[in-house]
């Protein structure tokens, strides 16, 4: 049998378009937006708008900022790991409501604890659980998207996360301009409270996506075999996410501490991330589902080196420029490795393989905020923090040049 030629994914665009009309999918692509809007939205960057009134209160020090950080991402880690070892056992929607529901429990522990141990027990439970929201998250959307269109897909559910964020700074003005200054409790109860709707949504309207039974049963491969390139994708995300944690836990504070915003500018140019994330998954989604998959991550991990240097630099004109570039690249990365590994494997093994890929992410997240809090606290500045964040940045850049082009499913390229 001869070998047909592989033709690109972008040589026929719109097969199939009309054959799946809209309103069969978006409607359940917008309900995990939201669910996505909690998990990697609430649980993952409230905490950096309120990190200097919580670090005056009780938490004494950006060290210890930094260990409370580490323990929302440490059980994240926890989270991702059992998520890959066990998601395949379970329905995914299933999953993804039990996470939220304990997500919600964890939110509203942070917003009433007494204790400074219980603070460290709601972080940890809300990132624990925000892993069951996120890792079927790819699973979902690859049975509801179409093939050519997944790229948007994943580009509307990561909209999501840059909606929760983009909201949260004006929650926070609002909410210290009802209560006082420093107040941050009441900023957590508010997210805990829309989360509850977030829940209801969830239970009412997602319905199940079974358990793939037209699929074959996966069989266990090591991750390499799984997803060719797995090995550089994986130290190429873990580069990005020690940046990725750098940037979006001391933004703020260095914002406040290092070039004299108040809080209210400091949050409002965070709202901005948030704004533009809102945005960036589906420009990148689409425009990788055009170009490929990899052309896009290396230019937007190369790019988004670039945001982080307005801090050490002190360049205020360039600061609200920087939080909307962040952003659009923020969400895109993630949009666009969701779409890397969805094009090579069946909705049974996505879960897995993303789970493993999230893993790396997830293990720079942890370990870098407790560095970068120190470095803060010996230097006195955030500026080795942020030239930290621009070096893993450009070195996730580098590596992402030698991935492999992923098959799909189909034998295309992208």
């Amino acid at each position: 049998m001869t070998a047909q030629p592989a033709e690109t994914a972008e040589s026929s665009p719109g097969a199939g378009a009309s054959a799946v009309p809209v309103r069969t999918w978006i409607w359940p692509i917008l309900l995990v937006m939201c669910a996505s809007g909690v998990s990697q939205g609430f649980v993952r960057f409230t905490f950096s708008f309120v990190l200097p009134d919580m670090t005056e209160d009780v938490l004494g020090s950006y060290s210890v900022a930094g260990l409370l950080s580490g323990a929302n991402l440490g059980a994240y880690l926890v989270g991702v790991l059992a998520m890959t070892l066990l998601a395949t056992r379970f329905e995914s929607t299933r999953l993804l409501k039990t996470g939220l529901a304990l997500i919600v429990l964890g939110l509203l522990v942070i917003a009433v604890a007494p204790w400074t141990w219980l603070l460290f027990a709601g972080m940890a439970l809300a990132g624990l659980c925000s892993a069951a929201v996120w890792i079927p998250v790819p699973s979902i959307v690859a049975v509801h998207a179409p093939q050519h269109i997944r790229g948007l897909g994943f580009g509307l559910v990561t909209a999501g996360i840059g909606i929760s964020i983009a909201l949260t700074g004006p929650a926070v003005t609002l909410v210290q301009r009802v209560f006082g200054e420093g107040e941050w409790r009441q900023v957590w109860g508010l997210t805990g409270l829309v989360s509850v709707v977030v829940l209801v949504l969830q239970l009412l309207f997602l319905k199940p996506v079974g358990t793939h039974a037209d699929e074959p049963r996966p069989v266990r491969r090591p991750l390499g075999s799984l997803l060719p390139g797995a090995w550089t994708l994986l130290l190429s995300y873990f580069l990005y996410g020690a940046s990725f944690a750098l940037f979006t836990n001391y933004f703020i504070a260095a914002l406040q501490q290092d070039m004299d915003f108040g809080l209210a500018d400091a949050t409002g140019v965070f709202s901005l991330v948030g704004l533009a994330s809102t945005f960036g998954g589906v420009v990148g989604g689409r425009l990788s589902d055009r170009i490929g998959r990899r052309a896009t991550l290396v230019a937007f991990l190369l790019i988004i080196a670039l945001p982080p240097l307005v801090v050490p630099l002190h360049w205020h004109g360039g600061v609200y420029a920087a939080a909307v570039l962040y952003g659009l690249l923020m969400t895109g990365i993630g949009t666009v490795l969701v779409a890397y590994v969805s094009d090579r494997l069946g909705p049974r093994e996505i879960s897995a393989a993303f789970g493993a890929t999230t893993l790396s992410l997830s293990i720079a997240q942890f370990l870098a905020p407790p560095l970068g809090g120190r470095l803060a606290d010996v230097t006195g500045s955030f500026d080795l923090t942020f030239y930290a964040a621009a070096a893993t940045a450009i070195l996730s850049g580098i590596v992402a040049v030698f991935l492999p082009g992923a098959r799909t499913r189909k034998g295309h390229r992208l």
